[in-house]
């Protein structure tokens, strides 16, 4: 009777702490679905693609009265445009000179929504250091920061 009393305590001990062990266990939860890869859309637009409407949008401005030479980069939908003038240009043509840019710009490229135009040479030269990498090769994506602070400065020239 007495083994019979240790053998029931030992169970009991044996089945309580199981419960112990067993109830404290993190519950499984099945693994997360992965989320399905959304297949490419006809308006996404790869590097090869933007530097070619850029190449397009550098030849309309190019063919504005007074553009010496053009810089674009294009990204997604969005155009950034520097400007050289010809040396004889007044301040008070300069705007004109990029409004018919801008105008060029959609014109050539009715995709993009967003157009920025200057003329001011510390920006040109900011934008063509981009333009240099992007040609090397380097994404777009890459100077985020640098076209957001170019746009930034931009920002009145801006015909969306």
């Amino acid at each position: 009777m007495k083994k019979r009393r240790v053998l029931a305590l030992v169970l009991s001990l044996f089945f309580i702490v199981s419960l112990f062990i067993g109830g404290c266990a993190p519950a499984k939860k099945p693994a997360p679905t992965p989320a399905p890869v959304p297949a490419p859309s006809k308006k996404m637009t790869t590097p090869s693609t933007d530097r070619t409407r850029a190449t397009k949008i550098a030849q309309a401005c190019d063919s504005v009265s007074g553009v010496k030479k053009s810089t674009v980069v294009v990204s997604g939908n969005t155009c950034y445009v520097g400007l050289d003038l010809a040396a004889n240009i007044e301040k008070s043509k300069t705007d004109r000179v990029e409004r018919d840019c801008l105008d060029k710009a959609k014109a050539t490229e009715p995709s993009i929504k967003t157009v920025y135009v200057t003329s001011d040479m510390d920006t040109v030269t900011r934008l063509k250091k981009v333009y240099q990498g992007v040609a090397r090769g380097t994404p777009v994506s890459s100077f985020t920061n640098e076209l957001g602070e170019i746009g930034r400065r931009i920002t009145p020239k801006v015909k969306g």
